[in-house]
């Protein structure tokens, strides 16, 4: 049996946060409201950051990814 896969504690930062910022995004704002869309551009950003962390971060551990034969 193999040991257990300990993901890094930004990874699920960044997890968490893209989930959240994920459902503030589907949620409806007014056009007209400056607050709304400052506050959208903030989550925008977050999203953004978050993104880019899980896109840097190998979604495989080396192990998996060898040609065992």
């Amino acid at each position: 049996m193999s040991a257990p896969i300990r993901i890094p504690k930004h990874v699920l930062d960044a997890v968490r946060t893209l989930d959240t910022a994920e459902l503030e995004l589907a949620r409806p704002c007014s056009p007209l409201s400056v607050e709304d869309l400052g506050d959208r551009e903030t989550v925008l950003a977050e999203w953004s950051r978050a993104d880019k962390i899980l896109a840097a971060t190998a979604l495989r551990p080396a192990v998996a990814t060898e040609v065992l034969s």
